[in-house]
């Protein structure tokens, strides 16, 4: 699996180093702000293709030490399906009120555990990573299923301004195509660099009325039709 290994310390903090391809996913299984809730579940759920799992009465708080630690090493690994899997077993376990991990979860990501402290406190921190797919449109597929689900999208500069819950909706789909197809979509995005933002109650006209009232930045918002119309 592929792996990220860097680490800082700053004023007596520990920021472990997450994979890109996470996003806001890694934020949300940390700190649980409540913001990506709806989709970091439905994330999980496809990625490990467990169609029941939820993440109801999980609170990051409850996370021991021991646990976080575990979730930091994990989360520095590419999201697949077995790292999907060994998050969702963590956010039982908190759920269940367990405090420790199984060591052969633990024995998974033991090259990781070395490089994070047993007694700092782990904090998450975004990070803007660079685009990793030059030669391609990253964007593309997830404005094309916006389009055709008629969700508003607001894009500037790496930031992909989307309601979330609307699409966590749309990713619970009983459509496995549609599903696949949408969590490939945001992967990519992640992978690329881009950061998938909440913004609830976004509409095909603030999307417009955006790209009207800061024209300078025109290519940076799209909604749906917009991107559809450039591309005939």
């Amino acid at each position: 699996m592929t792996m990220i290994s860097q680490a800082k310390y700053v004023d007596g903090l520990f920021y472990p180093e997450c994979h890109p391809g996470w996003g806001g996913c890694a934020e949300e299984l940390f700190h649980y702000t409540s913001r990506y809730s709806a989709y970091t579940e439905a994330l999980l759920r496809n990625l490990s293709d467990q169609r029941q799992f939820n993440m109801s009465g999980y609170q990051a708080a409850n996370l021991s030490n021991e646990q976080r630690r575990l979730m930091a090493a994990i989360l520095a690994h590419k999201p697949c399906c077995r790292t999907a899997r060994d998050i969702t077993q963590i956010i039982r376990g908190v759920i269940n009120g367990e405090s420790h991990v199984s060591e052969e979860l633990t024995s998974h990501y033991e090259d990781q555990l070395k490089v994070i402290p047993k007694d700092v406190e782990l904090v998450y921190s975004g990070k803007a990573h660079h685009h990793e797919m030059a030669d391609v449109a990253p964007l593309d597929p997830l404005l094309n299923l916006a389009s055709r689900l008629q969700l508003p999208v607001a894009v500037r500069g790496s930031h992909v301004e989307i309601p979330l819950k609307e699409l966590a909706q749309h990713m619970d789909s009983s459509n496995s195509s549609l599903r696949n197809s949408l969590q490939e979509a945001i992967l990519q995005l992640h992978f690329a660099g881009y950061q998938l933002k909440n913004h609830p109650g976004l509409t095909h006209r603030e999307v417009r009325e955006l790209s009207r009232k800061r024209p300078c930045e025109l290519r940076s918002y799209h909604s749906p039709a917009t991107h559809q119309r450039r591309h005939h």
